[in-house]
C-alpha cells in the first residue's frame, strides 16, 4: 500500500513540474546556454538570438569568444567547434506566441519524399513529412541516411534535398512590395531550380551555407556542403563547398571574395575565410555515379526484320549481276 502511494505522489509531482515547464515555454523562455550544431556560425547564432540589437552584434560575438575559449580555435570567432556548449553573454528571450503566428505560414509543398525526412518547427516540434503536406516559414528540414525530399515553393521554385542534409527556411515571401527567398543549408546536398523570386532587380534571394552564400538571377544549380560521406551513389569528399551551375548565373561569395559562375562552371570553397575558386571538380561529388550494370541496354534489332530482308535481296541481286557479267 505504501509503495502504491509513493508512486502516486511521484507521478503527481512529475505532472505538476511538466505542466509548469510547458506553460513557461508556451509564453517565453530565457536561453542562457546553447549547444553548437554542425555548420552553425557565431554570426548566425548572435543574429538570431538578438535580432533587435544589430548595433551590438560585433560586441556580443567578441564577448561570446571571451566567455567560451574552449569553443574556438585560437580565439577566432570564425573557427567555432561543433558539439560544444556555449555560455551566452546575456540571456536571449524567445517569445513563443509571436514565433508561432509567423511560423504557421505555409511557403511550400512536399511533392516527393523517400526514406526518413522530418521537419522541426520554430517551437521545436518535430513532424514527419509526407507527400502533399506543407512546409512552413521557420521549418528546419532534416533528411536521414536514405532520405530525399522534393519541395515546390510558393514562387514555383523546386528544391531537391538529398540525404544527410539540414536546411532552414529563414524567410520566404511573395508579396508585390517584398519578394524574398532566404534558405540556410547547414549541411548536405541539394539541387535548386529558382522560381520567380530572383528575377526582378529588387528581389532578395540568398542561399546561405557555413562557408559561402549563393545569389542568383533565374538559374538552376547543384550544391554540396559539409557532407564528407557520399550517399545515393555520390563520391566521398572533404568538408568544403562544391557547386555546379546547370543553367543561368550564380554568384558565390564570402568575406574573402566572390566569383561569378555561368552554365557549366563549377566552384569550390574550402573555408569561410578562403576565397571561392572556379575550378573543375569530380562530377561524382554532386551527381550519383551510374554503374555499367545500371546503364540502359540498347535493344538488339529483331532477327530477320523486313529491313534486313530487303537489304539481303538487293545484295544477292547485285552479286548475281556481277557473276553474269564476268561469264559473258
Amino acid at each position: 500500500m505504501f509503495g502504491i502511494l509513493l508512486k502516486f505522489i511521484l507521478v503527481t509531482l512529475f505532472l505538476c513540474c511538466f505542466s509548469l515547464s510547458w506553460g513557461a515555454e508556451k509564453y517565453n523562455t530565457d536561453i542562457r546556454y546553447l549547444y553548437v550544431q554542425p555548420g552553425q556560425t557565431l554570426h548566425n547564432i548572435v543574429s538570431r538570438l538578438y535580432p533587435q540589437q544589430k548595433k551590438r552584434w560585433a560586441a556580443l560575438r567578441a564577448q561570446t569568444v571571451r566567455l567560451n575559449p574552449h569553443a574556438f580555435i585560437h580565439a577566432d570567432e570564425t573557427r567555432m567547434k561543433a558539439g560544444v556548449k556555449l555560455r551566452l553573454p546575456m540571456p536571449a528571450t524567445v517569445h513563443r506566441g509571436a514565433m508561432h503566428a509567423s511560423h504557421r505560414k505555409p511557403v511550400g509543398t512536399v511533392t516527393e519524399v523517400r526514406g526518413k525526412v522530418v521537419a522541426v518547427d520554430a517551437e521545436k516540434q518535430t513532424r514527419k513529412l509526407k507527400k502533399n503536406t506543407p512546409v512552413y516559414l521557420g521549418d528546419k528540414i532534416i533528411t536521414g541516411e536514405d532520405g530525399y525530399i522534393q519541395l515546390h515553393m510558393i514562387d514555383k521554385a523546386i528544391l531537391d534535398l538529398h540525404c544527410y542534409s539540414v536546411i532552414v527556411i529563414e524567410d520566404y515571401a511573395l508579396k508585390i512590395d517584398s519578394r524574398r527567398s532566404i534558405l540556410n543549408l547547414l549541411r548536405g546536398s541539394l539541387r535548386k531550380v529558382s522560381g520567380t523570386i530572383g528575377r526582378l532587380k529588387n528581389d532578395v534571394y540568398e542561399l546561405k551555407t557555413p562557408v559561402a552564400n549563393v545569389g542568383v538571377r533565374g538559374t538552376e544549380y547543384a550544391l554540396r556542403v559539409f557532407q564528407s560521406k557520399g550517399c545515393g551513389g555520390r563520391a566521398n569528399a572533404d568538408n568544403g563547398l562544391y557547386l555546379e551551375v546547370i543553367k543561368g548565373l550564380v554568384n558565390v561569395s564570402n568575406k574573402a571574395g566572390k566569383v561569378l559562375l555561368a552554365k557549366g562552371d563549377t566552384a569550390y570553397v574550402a573555408l569561410p575565410d578562403k576565397k571561392p575558386l572556379k575550378r573543375k571538380i569530380d562530377t561524382a561529388i554532386l551527381h550519383p555515379v551510374v554503374k555499367n550494370s545500371e546503364q540502359p541496354k540498347k535493344a538488339a534489332p529483331p532477327a530477320n526484320s523486313a529491313e534486313d530482308k530487303d537489304t539481303n535481296f538487293w545484295w544477292w541481286l547485285l552479286g548475281g549481276a556481277v557473276i553474269l557479267a564476268v561469264a559473258l
